[in-house]
């Protein structure tokens, strides 16, 4: 009979992984209000002004991260010999709590709005997720700070995991692995994840296949070679999510959008304090209802509602780019060193150019936006083992395709110009004008 004492163990109906038990841990991390916030942030931003079923919220990514991170972390130990069953809890006790924990510092409008938060402390979500996790941050909302409390009484340090988040751990590389690696915890959820949400047929992951292949050699996690086609799935997966989701050119816009009302909001007029802890509604409600300036209001209402949204007239093919069209197009507008300065100063110059007012032309560059993840396409450290347990590249392995992603570009575009639709004829002209010689030859005519 079952002991009537026994605590109830809990478990969570997931639509990407099923049902999964969590551990005390787990179940305490995830009743804090920190994760909870995570309720009211969208895992894709604005995407689903594109795909609208994509309203998944960060919660729901950061308990898959830690289920990921866990399942990962189980199987990669029961292949390692002299493994005591205490340090094997340990371990999973780290790994799950750096999986659950690893985007609870995430702006408002998940990556959107990021860019405010860099521009504001020099520094990124994560190395506030840190200062978080280690105590030395508690954000300003009623029943925050208890993460480190929870951490030491599971007999995890709370430096370890903010370690792992930041990707500055110590110990182990293949701990490190798990979490931010070249096929870890974070991506292989995020990607089923987005495929669930947002509909798309062409992503497909052979997630127990790809970790049933993972095995550590020396410090680092290798994969057996018969892993190869699965890696190569997600891999190439993840390129067509971020050419035809993450870079959606409505979604782009919408970002765009957003971000404009809110830097305008938060950086020039100060009329927020502590953006970063609000979630998507509480921040688009006070833009587009409180904010004192009239155009603040109307770029929020016209997100909110999907109202006279910006379209794109004009926009540079970034494979067709020679180095003199870099060279030229990086001077004009440049006001400043940083992408947002430059990018700002052209959108004025296009304005007046044209002979409107200034803030409904926008420009983007995508290439900015993306420069990290496309760091980490060129950057293919995945390793095979061989069955004479010989080590092996990815570029030896299958150099074909190795090259093609490290050519490739998740983004078709490296410069792009949106407007309100009542002045899209004007604001073409004025990009013929501006840019002619340049970038005409590259830009069809046809594009709306």
């Amino acid at each position: 009979m079952k002991n009537q004492t026994e605590s109830k163990v809990m478990y969570i109906r997931d639509p990407v992984h099923g049902s999964i038990r969590l551990s005390k841990l787990q179940e305490e991390l995830i009743q804090t209000v920190e994760v909870q916030r995570l309720s009211f942030i969208h895992q894709l931003g604005t995407t689903f002004q594109s795909y609208p079923g994509a309203h998944g919220m960060r919660l729901s990514h950061a308990l898959g991260v830690s289920y990921l991170a866990d399942t990962i972390c189980v199987h990669i130990l029961e292949e390692m010999p002299g493994m005591t069953d205490s340090d094997i809890t340990a371990t999973r006790h780290l790994l799950q709590a750096a999986g659950m924990l690893h985007d609870i510092g995430h702006t408002p409008w998940s990556h959107t709005l990021e860019p405010l938060y860099i521009e504001l402390n020099s520094e990124d979500h994560m190395d506030l997720v840190a200062d978080m996790v280690k105590g030395n941050t508690i954000m300003n909302i009623r029943g925050s700070g208890r993460i480190p409390e929870i951490l030491r009484s599971h007999g995890v340090n709370p430096s370890d995991v903010a370690d792992l988040i930041s990707s500055r751990y110590s110990g182990p590389r293949y701990l490190q692995q798990m979490i931010f690696g070249e096929v870890d915890a974070d991506m292989l959820d995020y990607l089923q994840r987005d495929f669930y949400f947002t509909g798309v047929a062409f992503g497909h992951i052979e997630l127990d296949r790809i970790i049933s292949t993972m095995r550590v050699v020396g410090d680092e996690i290798v994969f057996l070679l018969k892993g190869h086609e699965a890696i190569r799935d997600f891999l190439f997966a993840r390129m067509q999510m971020y050419s035809s989701v993450y870079l959606h050119k409505k979604t782009r816009i919408v970002d765009m959008m957003l971000l404009a009302a809110a830097r305008k909001s938060i950086i020039e007029l100060k009329e927020i304090d502590d953006f970063q802890i609000m979630t998507d509604d509480e921040i688009l409600s006070f833009l587009a209802e409180r904010s004192k300036d009239p155009w603040v209001r109307d770029m929020a209402w016209r997100v909110k509602y999907r109202q006279k949204l910006f379209s794109q007239v004009f926009r540079i093919d970034a494979a067709t780019l020679n180095e003199s069209d870099v060279s030229f197009l990086s001077t004009i507008g440049r006001s400043g060193e940083t992408p947002a300065e430059r990018v700002s100063d052209l959108a004025l110059k296009l304005s007046q150019t044209a002979g409107v007012t200034p803030g409904y032309i926008l420009v983007d560059m995508p290439m900015e936006v993306v420069k990290v993840s496309e760091e980490r396409f060129s950057k293919l450290d995945i390793k095979y083992l061989e069955p004479s347990r010989s080590i092996l590249p990815l570029k030896k392995v299958d150099p074909a395709f190795a090259q093609y992603l490290s050519r490739a570009h998740p983004n078709s575009n490296y410069l792009t110009v949106c407007c309100s639709p009542e002045i899209k004829d004007k604001v073409r002209k004025a990009c013929e004008e501006l840019f002619h010689m340049a970038a005409m030859p590259l830009f069809p005519e046809s594009l709306n």
